[in-house]
């Protein structure tokens, strides 16, 4: 099995990516998907509400207290962050024997922090979405809940573009068309094809760690 990380930063267009490659059936684990999945969770919010009770408001987690919390306290966000990235841990784990089980050949990590937080040595290649940063702004400025203060405060917490091209195997620029786009994945996937797979115990070792 070939494992492929895409990320970028907020806004860059990796969802437009990831969707292309799911009408390809190439299977998909998106980060952000699964931790919407894990706030979702009694289990979870329990944890949260010990950790963070200013966050919530009759019972219920107000999303944008929480991030207002976390961002303008470091320690705290290591703490939010400990606490997701251990449960999402968890369920790539799983996801990824499921896929093994399923024979695939090739699967794609949706991972915003790909260099920032995760164990790079796990994929076999990587992948960043690049875009102008005008462009960038306005797509997550049209996103629902989002203002300029949360896009400058998550832009923060990410490594600047110039850096994540430094340690990419590819590059896509989403704002030069989606069919020059599409090309590239589809150029990228067959590269991945021709990559000597790893043994299913040496990929399930950086799951587990």
């Amino acid at each position: 099995m070939i494992l492929l990380g895409i990320t970028g930063t907020v806004g860059t267009g990796k969802s437009e990516i990831c969707n292309f490659l799911k009408k390809k059936r190439i299977p998909i684990f998106d980060s952000d998907y699964e931790v919407k999945q894990l706030y979702k969770k009694k289990s979870v919010l329990n944890i949260i509400r010990q950790k963070f009770p200013q966050a919530f408001k009759n019972n219920t987690l107000i999303k944008e207290n929480l991030s207002k919390i976390v961002f303008n306290n470091r320690r705290k966000l290591f703490l939010l962050e400990r606490i997701i990235h251990s449960l999402l841990k968890k369920r790539s784990y799983l996801w990824i024997r499921e896929q093994y089980r399923r024979r695939k050949k090739i699967v794609v990590f949706d991972v915003p922090l790909l260099f920032e937080k995760d164990n790079v040595k796990k994929y076999d290649k990587t992948v960043v979405l690049s875009c102008a940063e005008t462009i960038q702004k306005n797509r997550v400025l049209k996103r629902k809940g989002w203002n300029e203060e949360r896009f400058l405060q998550v832009k923060k917490h990410q490594f600047k573009e110039k850096q994540k091209k430094k340690f990419a195997d590819f590059v896509i620029y989403s704002d030069r068309g989606k069919r020059l786009a599409y090309n590239n994945v589809c150029t990228i996937i067959k590269h991945s094809y021709r990559i000597k797979m790893r043994s299913s115990n040496n990929i399930l070792l950086y799951f587990q760690k």
